[in-house]
């Protein structure tokens, strides 16, 4: 990660200038992420055949093909598993007022908001990479 920050120590301003970046990026050209999750299955699925190990790399190659083919998919497929990780945590919570119960109850939200409108996963992601950049700068400079 040296190479990030220019020589500068670990978390300088390079990689908070690279994260804002990339999230600008992503926001302008919102499915960019879809298409690099893509692209990132299909190299590992490879890596996995040449490996041996077939059913897994086979599986990755579809995987990535079908997300190239169908890019919104892959936030459908985020939006299912978070309802369903939302579902679980609420009933491990025993349905007792506290901080697993609240973020259960976030988590199932989140993933309903994704079901019903599945661009808004590519923009969260995108301001996610701009906080962190803007928290690593912050940090760096020491602003706060």
């Amino acid at each position: 990660m040296a190479w990030l920050t220019f020589g500068l120590p670990a978390g300088g301003p390079a990689l908070g200038i690279i994260l804002l970046l990339i999230g600008i990026v992503i926001l302008i050209i919102p499915r960019i992420v879809n298409y690099l999750i893509a692209a990132a299955l299909i190299i590992s699925g490879i890596g996995w055949c040449i490996a041996g190990v077939w059913l897994w790399g086979i599986l990755a190659i579809i995987a990535g093909i079908v997300i190239l083919i169908i890019p919104r998919i892959l936030n459908y497929v985020v939006g299912i598993y978070l309802i369903i990780l939302g579902i679980g945590q609420v009933i491990a919570s025993g349905f007792a007022f506290g901080l697993p119960l609240v973020v259960g109850a976030l988590t199932l939200l989140f993933g309903i908001i994704v079901m019903v409108n599945p661009g808004v996963l590519n923009a969260l992601v995108a301001i996610i990479f701009i906080i962190q950049g803007i928290m690593l700068l912050v940090q760096y400079y020491r602003w706060f």
